[in-house]
């Protein structure tokens, strides 16, 4: 058994996710954790066996999952973000298709390799955007007489016009990075239901 102890920027490396969220969730008693002194730090025997029973859990829940109830499709173009985001919604129960860019959304939705229950992207992407990929899906969607997808749309940048954008088309739902790990949930929640 391995009992190394991490500090955050060692779990963050293990892990692949960002400080920020590694510290979240260790407030929030979802990640374990122990007090040396004043400092914060993470068994690595801890968290294997974390990591095991929360990948077995979503292992679990796909197994059983047949419609897009708990599917996810996140889009975004930076690796870091599609990876640790997608490891905190599986971590959740969620079944996360990742797409790197709007047209590799696209290719997913319209191949029907995955059945989206709800769509989560990154606005600002090279080539096609979020708002345009939010559009070609639902276009997509409608040729084919299928229930479109519900949005979110996650973004680093304040924007007015992009906002205005996404509510004329009706999203309400907008996530500005960096997030906070429960409010992030509670959203995604609220978007499958």
């Amino acid at each position: 058994m391995d009992d190394r102890l991490f500090s955050i920027e060692e779990l963050s490396g293990y892990l692949n996710i960002p400080k920020s969220t590694i510290y979240k969730l260790s407030q929030s008693k979802e990640i374990p954790s122990v007090k040396i002194g004043k400092q914060l730090r993470f068994r690595k025997s801890s968290i294997d066996a974390w990591l095991s029973q929360n990948e077995n859990l979503s292992n679990k829940s796909s197994a059983t999952s047949c419609s897009a109830g708990r599917n996810i499709l996140l889009v975004d173009d930076d690796d870091l973000v599609l990876r640790s985001v997608s490891r905190f919604l599986k971590m959740h129960g969620y079944n996360v298709e990742q797409a790197s860019s709007g047209e590799d959304a696209l290719n997913k939705i319209e191949n029907m390799d995955f059945k989206a229950g709800l769509v989560i992207t990154d606005v600002k992407m090279p080539g096609i955007d979020g708002i345009e990929t939010i559009k070609r899906i639902r276009e997509l969607n409608r040729a084919q007489n299928r229930v479109s997808p519900k949005e979110i749309i996650i973004t680093g940048y304040a924007d007015s016009q992009i906002e205005q954008e996404a509510i004329d088309l009706g999203i309400k739902d907008f996530i500005y990075k960096p997030f906070a790990t429960t409010e992030f949930i509670e959203t995604v929640e609220k978007g499958l239901n």
